[in-house]
This record gives structure tokens, sequence and C-alpha cells, in this order.
């Protein structure tokens, strides 16, 4: 059971203890029961057509420790009405850079992890943002590692922006700060969560 309420001092550590039961969690899943989640997740983005008419999406090309995406990006990335975008690690932000194909990644990084080569974009040219974390909560709010990419990133747009994840990685109440940016939904294999803030355009 999760308070939902913290004193503003403690939030750092009450972060740190739910990361690191997130990864005793994540520990506990199969690459069987990973690849079927991301499935599940994908199909119930699909099916209740989330992404409507956007045509510019950003995905992730996912860690072990992150919900997969490999077989979601390249099987997307060969549709003819969506370009795809995924994250490059820049100093303190992201850049958005298009994916090609899985000839335009490269390792050769500071973190020795899959990055698209290319020249970046402006974030801009963004419809919605498929967004990893290390753990979400029923009002749509995300935590992720603690470096503040994915904040800093959505803070300066109004994208469409759902969040993505296995059904361990759901609380009831994750502890905010000022500048944790929550997202538009949440999907998990069994649950949809749209937040009470999100105005769909007309």
């Amino acid at each position: 059971m999760y308070l939902n309420t913290f004193d503003d001092q403690f939030i750092p550590q009450v972060k740190d203890l739910l990361r690191k039961q997130m990864r005793q969690r994540k520990r506990e899943l199969t690459i069987e029961d990973k690849l079927n989640d991301e499935q599940l997740v994908f199909g119930l983005i699909e099916r209740f057509n989330l992404l409507g008419d956007a045509r510019h999406i950003m995905l992730y090309y996912s860690l072990p420790d992150e919900l997969p995406t490999h077989a979601t990006v390249e099987r997307w990335a060969q549709m003819p009405d969506r370009k795809i975008y995924l994250p490059r690690v820049k100093g303190d932000d992201i850049e958005v850079v298009p994916y090609t194909g899985p000839e335009s990644l490269s390792n050769d990084n500071p973190f020795h992890i899959d990055e698209p080569v290319g020249k970046a974009v402006d974030p801009s040219v963004l419809q919605a943002v498929i967004v990893p974390g290390v753990a979400f909560d029923t009002q749509c709010n995300r935590m992720g590692r603690g470096r503040g990419y994915y904040d800093r990133l959505l803070s300066t747009s109004g994208v469409f922006t759902i969040g993505v994840a296995h059904d361990c990685q759901l609380l009831e109440h994750i502890p905010c700060e000022s500048h944790d940016h929550p997202l538009d939904c949440v999907i998990t294999p069994s649950r949809a969560i749209i937040s009470s803030n999100y105005k769909k355009e007309e």
C-alpha cells in the first residue's frame, strides 16, 4: 500500500525505494512474459485507436528491463502512414531522430545502448510519444530512472503521451515533484487509463 501524500523532502528517497521494488518485480518476468505483454499493450493501443491520425510518433528502443518494443518499432516503421522516431541522449537532454531501419542504430555511445544515428529533428514535429518508465500510477503519473530526460522533452510541447508498462509496474500512487510531467494515458496488458486532465482535440 502506498500513501497518497509525502513530505517533499522525502520524495527522492521514496522514489529510490520504489525503483528498487520495481526492479525486483521485473526480474520475476520471463522473456515470454515480456514479449507477450508487448503484443497485448500495443494491441490495445491499436484496438482503441489511441493514436488517432497521428503520423509522427516517437517510440523507444527498449532496454532489457523495459516493456519490449523492438517488434513494434519494426512493424510501425513499415506502415506507409507513419513516421517513427526514436530518442537519442545528448548531454542532459533527449534528441528526436527519425528511425530508418535496424541499420540506423548504433551502440557507439557512453551508455552502449542502441540509439538512432542521423540528424535530429525539432521535437515539435511529434504528434504522439510512447513513453517508457520505471513505474506509473492510476492518475497517469510516471516515475523514470531519475535523470529527467522525458520530463524535459515533454514539458516544452503539448504532444499526446502514452505510458506503456507491464502490469507489475502500475501502482495506485507515485509521489510527484514539480518537474514530473504527467501523461495523457497509461496502457498495461490489462488496463487502459486515460487522464482526467486529457482533453481530446476536436
